[in-house]
């Protein structure tokens, strides 16, 4: 019996008028839909992380040099004229440093969301 089925497969008798692949067809179509819903919203999140990485970049190196600079000096006066403790003194120069490094990393974390998002946009459009 099983060979008799193969052989109305293959003359092609029976993929004209099987509504088993109708409708796997159409569960395809589906899922291809709701993939490209995920991904869309996934590239609208995207889009708007890249946008708000955009403002720090708009402050400028200056601005967050200068922000570094004033936590920095004022970490090490506060333990140097014995104001605060040597821990919140290191607080301050770890914060001084995080913001000395925001304007080295985010061209780089915005090239990189650029590019997700290329590529999301790519598999959308296949």
């Amino acid at each position: 019996m099983e060979v008799r089925i193969a052989k109305k497969r293959k003359s092609g008798w029976q993929d004209s008028c099987c509504p088993e692949r109708k409708k796997s067809e159409g569960l395809k179509m589906l899922v291809k839909y709701i993939i490209k819903v995920f991904l869309y919203l996934i590239l609208a999140v995207m889009t708007l992380i890249r946008w708000l990485l955009k403002i720090p970049m708009m402050l400028g190196n200056i601005l967050l040099y200068f922000l570094s600079i004033i936590f920095i000096l004022t970490g090490v006066l506060s333990y140097g004229f014995a104001l605060e403790s040597a821990r919140e003194c290191g607080r301050m120069i770890i914060i001084g440093m995080a913001f000395g490094a925001i304007p080295d990393f985010v061209p780089f974390l915005g090239k990189s969301l650029e590019t997700l998002v290329a590529k999301l946009l790519s598999m959308t459009n296949e």
